[in-house]
């Protein structure tokens, strides 16, 4: 007789980090209506976005906590996991979602147009320098790659010691389309740091599947959020984009990928891991 596992994620907690818009932000209110009792960090807390998640969580009947978590820093991030535990007295599901595209870091609204001067700077200096290496700032890179990539070693470490003791946990890392980059455009940071996420998904899937803890990763491209903005709002980059969406041709919102988490933290897929799975309606095929 052939079954289908449920999708119900009743009695599990989950974590999500930069969980106040985006991409984090609706995936931590996908796994809220899905059953999952949420809670959600970010760094930035004083604008009220993440206690506006927080309200949004409970108001399903959910319980939720929200954190101020720099999640480079070990130290908060263990407080952070430490009172999830004692609350909750359990941590099921991990979404590693928090990153920059930026070395001035999270992308502000308010912040836009001075973003699009320097970018257009940024290109002028670039086209004229002898070559990409001889631009390397130091700094920035390393800003980069520790809250994309550094980040989700800190946190995974400090959630796998709760999921290995229930024998039991998922696992998802946002990457990004941009990780599949060859050429030229793999040598952004940003890019570096979404492919060091794909092979330290798998490397962690192999890590922890002793403990029956699972450990994918989902590879936006073409999502709607303030980031993305940098580029959405150039008509021409716009048009580029959405001729390239396959399915659709427009660009789609962050819930998608809020539904592929679920799929990939609940029964459905409880024998999928170390896998690296595109939402992008077809961008990164389309791209070649």
């Amino acid at each position: 007789m052939v079954t289908v596992p449920g999708i119900s994620l009743e009695g599990q907690v989950a974590v999500v980090t930069g969980a106040r818009r985006g991409i984090g932000k609706d995936t931590a209110l996908v796994l809220a209506a899905a059953g999952a009792d949420v809670v959600v960090s970010d760094l930035v807390t004083e604008k009220g976005e993440l206690d506006a998640v927080v309200a949004e969580i409970k108001a399903m009947g959910r319980k939720a906590l929200g954190f101020k978590t720099d999640v480079r820093d070990r130290t908060q991030v263990d407080e952070m996991v430490k009172k999830t535990a004692e609350a909750f007295g359990r941590i099921d599901i991990l979404v590693n979602n928090a990153g920059i595209g930026l070395p001035e870091g999270p992308h502000e609204p308010e912040k836009f147009e001075a973003r699009q001067k320097e970018m257009q700077e940024h290109m002028a200096e670039w086209t004229s320098a002898k070559s990409w290496v001889s631009r390397f700032n130091e700094e920035n890179f390393e800003k980069i790659l520790n809250t994309n990539l550094r980040s989700i070693m800190v946190c995974t470490r400090a959630v796998s010691d709760v999921m290995i003791k229930n024998n039991r946990g998922a696992i998802v890392n946002v990457s990004s389309i941009q990780s599949f980059d060859r050429g030229g455009s793999a040598g952004s940071p940003y890019s570096i740091s979404k492919r060091g996420i794909n092979m330290l998904t798998e490397s962690l899937a192999v890590d922890l599947a002793r403990h029956n803890i699972r450990v994918n990763a989902i590879a936006p491209g073409g999502i709607v959020t303030e980031m993305m903005r940098d580029f959405t709002e150039r008509p021409q980059m716009r048009q580029m984009l959405e001729s390239r969406m396959l399915l659709g041709g427009k660009l789609i919102s962050p819930e998608p990928c809020g539904h592929l988490v679920l799929f990939l933290v609940s029964d459905l897929s409880k024998y999928v891991t170390g896998q690296i799975i595109c939402v992008d309606a077809g961008l990164n095929l389309a791209r070649g």
